[in-house]
């Protein structure tokens, strides 16, 4: 029973997660208790064309009043503690406004396909230094996909009247504050910002000439873990919220889930096993895993999170699901899928997955690939190799971080929806030969951006004290000597050589 007096001298956060998925509301006190939940799926995703994908601004927005309203319907007492709000969004979910904010398009995701038939041009010396260091590819295959260039390009009576091109975060931010502006931590896609400054790129900055936006098309940064507004009357009068609530800038849905998991030194990477796959760590000192390809601004201001992208990760369980299960609950799924771990053995019985599966950053020309079948595979091993494919594909993320951080990793926190699988986060500690472990909440992105908004409202006076004070491991999984052999050799002898041989055949598609 909600007992509204008793809670009233309590304080409470509320923390907004908008994934690819849907979008979640939660409500975090200061020691990191989930308090309240509520979730909203989204159903407005549509495609014009063959790979696009787009959804209207408002689809985004009714979510979030939708999820506070429920929060505030279901627990009131519970409402009246929190104290201030933070909104972490899903990356390179990207429009263009006008003067007063309001979209003059739809959102373009970040798993929208479309580009241009050419790349924007660029000054002949940036062609010729592209050319000399062996980047031209990535700087055609950047400029091509970047949606914010197809936009420019393909809808030029729009962007003429743009005022300022923003991401999901930003909109949100707007929309609750009337304000403009974003945090350096948020600011994490295709737009021109100089990660490692963390500021808007110069005239003369390569990502300039490549992502062509005006600098009066940038909206205002700020850092995180700092109030960067209040709650305007009109949001309070449709989200329920008291006018005059702080709200607090903190991160991306990965930089918050970096943070929710404790991984804020280089020897603790925080693995995502969500929609798209990451492999990151925080790091003082700023670090380019591949050439122009930076880190990203963590909510630690004066840190940096480098990271490794598989494009295509638990995406591959969602497509796996619709192709070859016949159920649609979601506890029934899980049990079927963990059954299907333990009923098969580390190697998947040979078969091997590479989880390339298109518009990977530096092997764009990647496909998806599985060897080594026999007739002995069924479902359970395609499913088994997936998962392994996975890790593979981080562990080789893991390496490079090891290798331009200088500094070994020791232990794995893991978030994202792949991790509430006892069987997969085994695996990952068997490929990965290091402890894997999970904290109290799966809601690690919600819990990150819970921190940073507590550390804005001075409840704590950095990131160290609140994550200290708010993160407990919950489970830790020791890896099986016998089965991180097994998987060390499919690693060294299949995967690493796989991507070399089989590349001459992926260029050979149109």
């Amino acid at each position: 029973m909600d007992n509204t007096k008793s809670m009233q001298n309590k304080n409470s956060v509320l923390t907004i997660d908008c994934g690819t998925r849907g979008l979640r509301g939660i409500i975090f006190d200061e020691t990191g208790n989930e308090l309240a939940k509520s979730e909203e799926l989204f159903k407005g995703y549509y495609s014009k064309h063959f790979q696009w994908k787009e959804a209207a601004p408002e689809m985004f927005w009714k979510a979030l009043v939708k999820v506070i309203s429920e929060l505030k319907e279901n627990a009131p007492g519970l409402f009246l503690t929190i104290r201030g709000m933070t909104v972490s969004c899903q990356r390179d979910v990207i429009t263009v406004v006008d003067e007063s904010g309001e979209p003059l398009r739809n959102f373009i995701s970040w798993l929208d396909r479309r580009e241009l038939a050419e790349p924007l041009p660029y000054p002949w010396p940036y062609a010729l230094l592209f050319k000399c260091i062996g980047f031209s590819t990535y700087a055609k295959s950047f400029s091509q996909t970047a949606h914010v260039n197809w936009i420019k390009m393909q809808e030029p009576e729009i962007w003429a009247k743009a005022h300022k091109v923003v991401f999901l975060s930003t909109y949100f931010l707007s929309r609750l504050t009337g304000k403009l502006a974003d945090s350096r931590s948020n600011t994490a896609g295709h737009l021109p910002f100089d990660t490692k400054k963390k500021q808007w790129c110069g005239k003369y900055n390569v990502k300039t000439q490549i992502l062509q936006v005006e600098p009066e098309k940038c909206y205002e940064l700020t850092d995180s873990c700092e109030i960067i507004g209040y709650l305007t009357a009109t949001a309070a009068a449709v989200t329920g919220l008291p006018v005059g609530l702080p709200i607090v800038a903190s991160g991306t849905d990965k930089g918050c889930e970096t943070l929710g998991v404790g991984a804020l030194t280089p020897e603790v990477a925080s693995i995502s096993l969500g929609t798209q796959s990451t492999v990151e760590v925080t790091t003082k000192k700023y670090v380019e895993l591949y050439p122009f390809y930076p880190s990203f601004a963590a909510v630690e201001n004066d840190a940096y999170n480098p990271e490794v992208t598989i494009y295509h990760g638990f995406w591959m369980v969602d497509w796996y699901n619709r192709e070859f299960l016949d159920q649609s609950d979601p506890q029934a799924i899980h049990e079927v899928l963990e059954g299907y771990l333990e009923t098969t053995r580390p190697g998947a019985d040979g078969l091997v997955h590479q989880p390339y599966w298109g518009r990977e950053a530096f092997r764009p020309e990647a496909r998806g690939t599985f060897i080594g079948f026999s007739e002995g595979h069924d479902k359970r091993h395609i499913y088994r190799a997936i998962i392994e494919g996975l890790g593979y594909a981080l562990l080789e993320g893991v390496k490079r971080i090891e290798r331009k951080t200088k500094v070994p990793i020791q232990a794995v926190g893991l978030s994202g929806g792949g991790s509430r699988s006892d069987g997969v986060a085994q695996i990952m500690a068997d490929i990965f030969n290091r402890p894997v472990y999970r904290v109290q909440t799966f809601e690690t992105t919600g819990l990150g951006a819970a921190i940073a908004t507590f550390v804005g409202l001075n409840h704590y006076p950095d990131i160290h004290t609140a994550s200290a004070a708010m993160i407990r491991k919950s489970r830790v999984f020791e890896p099986n000597p016998e089965n991180a052999i097994i998987y060390t050799e499919i690693y060294s002898k299949l995967y690493k050589q796989l991507y070399r041989r089989v590349k001459p055949l992926y260029q050979s598609y149109d």
